[in-house]
């Protein structure tokens, strides 16, 4: 099962398109509704989205845009059977009907708060249910996704974590070469975080970790109004030796050295 999200600041808005249908299905879904959820005196609290009297309604996509998205809230496709099974205090793995081959795909597209800039960009919103129930922390090279001739660069980080918490856990910028923190930014459990990158920090040897808890870094930049958006890969991905698991051990043993 997929969770999804969105974005919604002073500086980035966004919209969520979000389908009815499986990719190797031409029809859709008509059991399958959408439901938004947030934490709430440490409760989860959940809403049937409806979108069938919403002029941005088609038939087989569901739509949020601009204000009818939060950063505190995440997104799922359900049927009204599967709230039965609903656990306040727990999010759980309500259907497979996101479980498919290829990957089930909803589209983010991102876009300026400010109506001066017309620049958008769109990626995908995908948030694994199996990302939501472990701990643990994100290691992400900051030169290899943004962009040091940029005007502006941000991370745009989602959490979601399966209790309905929103305590506050630590980000870093680490240089590994002089072994320091050149930057830390306090971050929030189940929402969408957006950090600002020092354009003087994006260097081979500068990594984003975070510390406790998961999330999809996703690397934003502004360039003369306009907006380019990627998500990070594990680094493993990017190490051609057999032994890339190791390496990314030591490497992260080596970070959290530095930050603690």
């Amino acid at each position: 099962m997929n969770y999804f999200f969105g974005i919604n600041n002073d500086i980035i808005k966004s919209k969520l398109v979000i389908p009815k249908f499986q990719n190797r299905s031409p029809n859709t879904n008509k059991d399958i509704k959408l439901f938004k959820c947030y934490p709430d005196n440490n409760e989860w609290k959940v809403e049937e989205i409806y979108k069938d009297t919403n002029s941005n309604y088609k038939n087989n996509f569901f739509i949020l845009n601009d204000l009818e998205i939060a950063n505190n809230e995440i997104y799922f496709l359900a049927t009204k059977n599967d709230l039965l099974k609903f656990d306040k205090y727990k999010l759980e793995d309500y259907n497979d009907f996101t479980n498919t081959i290829p990957d089930f795909r909803a589209n983010l597209e991102i876009y300026f708060s400010d109506k001066n800039k017309l620049g958008f960009s769109s990626y995908q919103s995908e948030y694994p249910f199996r990302m939501i129930k472990i701990k643990g922390s994100i290691l992400s090279s900051v030169s290899s996704i943004a962009n040091k001739e940029a005007d502006k660069n941000y991370i745009l980080l989602k959490n979601i974590f399966e209790k309905p918490v929103q305590q506050i856990f630590n980000g870093y910028l680490v240089d590994i070469k002089q072994k320091i923190i050149l930057e830390k930014y306090n971050l929030k459990m189940n929402y969408s975080n957006l950090l600002t990158i020092n354009n003087n920090f994006i260097k081979p040897e500068v990594y984003f970790i975070t510390d406790q808890f998961l999330g999809i870094p996703v690397y934003i930049s502004e360039k003369n109004g306009h907006l380019s958006m990627e998500h990070t890969h594990p680094p493993h991905t990017n190490i051609l030796t057999g032994n890339r698991y190791k390496v990314v051990k030591n490497l992260k043993e080596e970070i959290n050295e530095i930050i603690n």
